[in-house]
């Protein structure tokens, strides 16, 4: 790392943003803190598909590059449901968000594979809410979190398989 000011600048890492979150819940979750647990659960999925999106989900142009064709820190698509050229570029947003997207973000090679898991992995995460970081944490559902928990690992596994092979499964 340099001393110049780009180089302290934060920059967007899906991939390691997701395997962060993944590690800090799984450390949470063995320490008895389930609630802030599971939400890093779902904050680990979401980055780890945006990572996989980023890399594999280019047939709707899944991409850093927002409307007027400006470099974000966000990961934006076209979404071809869109009648309005001036409203088909959208933003990415949470898991919650993400799964309704799901079928229209991933084709070509990978489509099919990429569906299946990005399906399987996100389905227990569609009542999940970022906002929920401000409850008082009494509505935690533990089988749901032990479901989260599983996908967020089933995530995390597709990436490192990615990372390694440099393919789906």
């Amino acid at each position: 790392m340099g001393d110049d000011e780009e180089s302290k600048k934060a920059k967007t890492d899906y991939a390691c943003a997701g395997e962060r979150h993944y590690e800090d819940a799984s450390y949470l979750h063995r320490d008895g803190r389930q609630l802030n647990a599971d939400h890093l659960f779902g904050l680990a999925v979401e980055c780890l598909l945006k990572a996989l999106l980023l890399r594999f989900g280019g047939t709707n142009n899944v991409s850093m590059t927002g409307r007027g064709g400006t470099e974000t820190e966000r990961l934006w698509w076209d979404d071809p449901a869109e009648s309005n050229d001036k409203k088909k570029r959208k933003m990415l947003g949470h898991i919650n968000e993400m799964r309704q997207a799901l079928p229209l973000l991933v084709g070509g090679r990978p489509g099919p594979a990429l569906t299946e898991a990005l399906t399987r992995v996100s389905e227990d995460f569609e009542e999940w809410r970022a906002e929920e970081r401000y409850t008082d944490g009494t509505h935690l559902d533990l089988g749901l979190l032990a479901r989260r928990r599983e996908a967020a690992t089933l995530a995390h596994e597709l990436h490192v398989h990615v990372q390694f092979t440099g393919k789906l499964p």
